[in-house]
């Protein structure tokens, strides 16, 4: 088949069911290992049958599972020739907070792109719901909206979210920042808003079968490496900013035609 792994399957990507969605997002974060596994090998680390692998592969738009290893191959070779200045590369982190940042693009989908492009075309009103550890994006990320003439709202305090509840409507946009996916008030008040109405829910959170994307209509997958220090979460938000920001600038190119 010979072509990257990401072109291959991102049309196919929101076809998958729960098992095959875990295998979808352990390739995508083992690459380097699982590019080297028979199909057999494979089989055994997830504790599934080959059969269930070559169906995966196939319902991923291979042929079977040489072609789905081929394109990880193919993939894996375009990553290493990717420049990556010398200026951070005295540290392997830095290596690898470039990688997540690749990874977070190439897992775009551009029909998910074309969906909220042209949503956001309708000109509909925009809530904006974070966690603790995305607050700073949810301020950037209204900014960029208003200063697009758009109605954005971003909601900092508990109050300001139950008096929220009742405002949002049918033909609104909620955009839901968390890398986990499981914030436990984010995810309450998303279901009180779905008892009375049914906006359109676009999330980011991490590449994992997580309840914010359940819910979700449009998720796109952010990485990142998790770092906790004394109880403070330092993970880098970076590649979640890179995903409003391409999206926005999608909108801006396209409303300009």
């Amino acid at each position: 088949m010979n072509i990257d792994f990401y072109e291959a399957t991102q049309e196919t990507i929101r076809k998958l069911n729960q098992t095959e969605r875990h295998l979808y997002d352990y390739v995508v974060k083992n690459m380097d290992k699982v590019k080297n596994m028979s199909i057999r090998d494979f089989a055994e680390e997830q504790f599934l049958s080959t059969t269930t692998i070559f169906r995966f592969t196939q319902k991923l738009g291979f042929s079977g599972y040489s072609d789905f290893a081929e394109s990880l191959l193919v993939t894996s070779h375009n990553k290493q020739e990717t420049i990556i200045p010398e200026v951070v590369m005295g540290s392997g982190y830095s290596e690898e907070y470039l990688k997540n940042a690749m990874e977070a693009v190439r897992v775009i989908s551009p029909k998910q792109v074309e969906v909220i492009v042209s949503l956001l075309a309708l000109k509909p009103n925009i809530y904006i719901l974070t966690d603790d550890n995305t607050h700073t994006i949810g301020q950037y990320c209204e900014r960029l909206f208003i200063g697009l003439d758009f109605y954005a709202y971003f909601p900092e305090t508990a109050y300001q979210k139950r008096n929220l509840i009742n405002r949002i409507g049918n033909n609104d946009v909620i955009i839901a920042l968390s890398y986990t996916g499981q914030d436990v008030m984010m995810i309450d008040f998303i279901q009180r808003v779905f008892l009375k109405e049914r906006p359109h829910l676009l999330s980011i959170t991490r590449a994992d079968n997580n309840t914010l994307e359940s819910l979700s209509d449009t998720n796109f997958y952010m990485f990142a490496n998790e770092i906790l220090i004394s109880g403070m979460d330092l993970t880098s938000n970076v590649t979640m900013l890179m995903i409003l920001e391409m999206i926005i600038y999608e909108y801006i190119v396209v409303s300009q035609k």
